[in-house]
């Protein structure tokens, strides 16, 4: 999937999302007082959770097992001599 048409979509999710999660934080019926409406209710809330954070896997797509190193860390040089987390030689020392 194109890289725009995925950010576009995690933007629409992640709007409807939030949507629902404010509906049920603010706006659910009074009426909704019994147990199986306090569930119904629950799950909403859950299923709104989990469309924030699937946008969010949309918007910036892993490519790799979990846990797995993806790149370079911020602020270190991958394999260059004396970058961040390198042991500096004699030579670069001057």
């Amino acid at each position: 999937m194109n890289l725009v048409l995925r950010r576009v979509c995690a933007a629409a999710v992640l709007l409807v999302g939030l949507g629902l999660a404010s509906w049920v934080v603010f706006g659910t019926p009074h009426g909704w007082e019994s147990v199986g409406m306090e569930l119904l209710r629950l799950a909403l809330a859950l299923t709104a959770i989990g469309l924030i954070s699937g946008s969010a896997r949309l918007m910036f797509p892993g490519t790799g097992a979990p846990g797995e190193r993806r790149g370079p860390v911020a602020g270190q040089d991958a394999g260059a001599e004396g970058g961040a987390g390198t042991k500096s030689s004699p030579q670069s020392a001057r």
